[in-house]
This record gives structure tokens, C-alpha cells and sequence, in this order.
């Protein structure tokens, strides 16, 4: 059975032309030109691996590996170099490319991505460091607002934030777990609001934290 491969991006030219490229290597492709549409193929059609743009209207093309319910082989293909959405993306176990890209090239890398995919078992495993999941209360705080963590990384951190209606999340904050003591900056890659008052992020911890948050993660067993 071929593998089924979704390509993100809203420039219908780029779009149409990775799905023939791709077509004409044997895989099936499906294509979509938001990060909404994407998210309902993801749940829909579980496509084995994503090629996803940067840049996507008001949405980041990161959002859909950090908040997929499982993760997926991803590769970040973009036209403008930025060190910092690299090493997130780095973070999240996608390959980052700059735009244009060779055909054999991103071939061979799909190959690859595919083959470890399929011999690992879990699409997990691309990710630098396993995610906890948290099935008790972890109750934290972000700034001055109230948190829950929903699951938990040496890179990363999901969370659940109460905000003030019509208040959105910061791209950077503080998350500060009482029980250990232990406070450490993050940058948030993607949000998602629940509700008026209730958000999702998805946030990677910054480098210099890592020793004193390695402790919080291993304290969960």
C-alpha cells in the first residue's frame, strides 16, 4: 500500500506541484491550503507523513505537529531562513528546508522519514525527547494566570491556561511549578482557544532552563 503524504501551503502552484512530484514517486498525496482544513484531514484520513509551509494566513504550519493527537513524520519546507522556527521545528522532530528544494533531495528525505517511522513502530520516536502524559491534577502558573499541564517533555510542555475573556496568550512566559520550586521561560509554538476564557499551547523550553526543568519532568516517574 502506498504511503499517504499531506502538503500544506496556501501558494497553489508550490501546492500542486509538490502533489505531482510526489504522485509521480508512487505515494498518494492529499493537499490542503489552511491550517483548519489540514487539522480535519489529519483526523480524517491519518496521512503517514506531512509537508507543511511556515506561514499559513494567521496560522503557524508548526501548529499541526505540535497539536496533532499523534504525532507524525513532518518536514517544514519554507521560503525565509529563521533560526528560531528551525530549532522549534528541530524541537517537534521535523526536518526544516529552505525553499527550492530538489526533487531527489526531498525524496530521499521522505524515504528516510518513512523508513524510520515504519521500522521504530512510533512516530514518537522523531521527537527528540518522549512526551509525558499527566493523568493526575499538575496544577501551574503562567504569569499570574492559573494552568494545568497536559502532558510534559525535557523540550517542551503542553498546558491548559485560564485567561481573562477576550485575553490571548503571550508568545513567551513563565511557567512556574510550586511544588518543586522550579520556574523556567518558554516560547510558545502553537495556541488554540477552547473557549472565551480557556486556551491550549503547545511551548518549548528554553536551553539555559533544561537542568532545573529535567528535575520536574523526572520527578513524574
Amino acid at each position: 500500500m502506498s504511503h499517504k503524504i499531506l502538503i500544506v501551503d496556501d501558494d497553489p502552484a508550490t501546492r500542486d506541484g509538490l502533489a505531482a512530484l510526489l504522485a509521480d514517486a508512487g505515494y498518494d498525496t492529499v493537499t490542503a491550503s489552511s491550517v483548519p482544513t489540514a487539522v480535519e484531514i489529519l483526523a480524517d484520513q491519518q496521512p503517514d507523513l506531512l509537508i507543511v509551509d511556515i506561514r499559513l494566513g494567521a496560522y503557524n504550519g508548526l501548529q499541526l505537529i505540535a497539536m496533532g493527537a499523534k504525532p507524525i513524520p513532518a518536514i517544514v519546507m519554507t521560503g525565509f531562513a529563521d533560526p528560531a522556527l528551525e530549532a522549534d521545528a528541530r524541537r517537534l522532530g521535523a526536518a526544516y528546508l529552505l525553499k527550492p528544494v530538489s526533487p531527489p533531495a526531498l525524496r530521499a528525505l521522505i524515504a528516510r522519514k518513512l523508513a524510520t517511522a515504519t521500522n521504530e513502530g512510533v512516530f514518537a520516536s522523531d521527537r527528540r525527547w518522549p512526551r509525558k502524559g499527566v493523568t493526575a491534577e499538575m496544577a501551574v502558573r503562567v504569569e499570574h494566570a492559573s494552568a494545568r499541564v497536559l502532558d510534559i517533555s525535557y523540550g517542551g510542555v503542553r498546558l491548559e491556561v485560564q485567561r481573562i475573556a477576550g485575553v490571548g496568550l503571550p508568545i513567551a512566559f513563565r511557567v512556574t511549578f510550586p511544588p518543586a520550586g522550579v520556574s523556567v521561560p518558554v516560547d510558545v509554538v502553537w495556541t488554540r482557544r477552547r473557549d472565551d476564557t480557556t486556551w491550549l499551547c503547545g511551548a518549548v523550553i528554553a536551553e539555559d532552563a533544561q537542568p532545573g526543568w529535567r528535575t520536574v519532568v523526572d520527578g513524574l516517574g
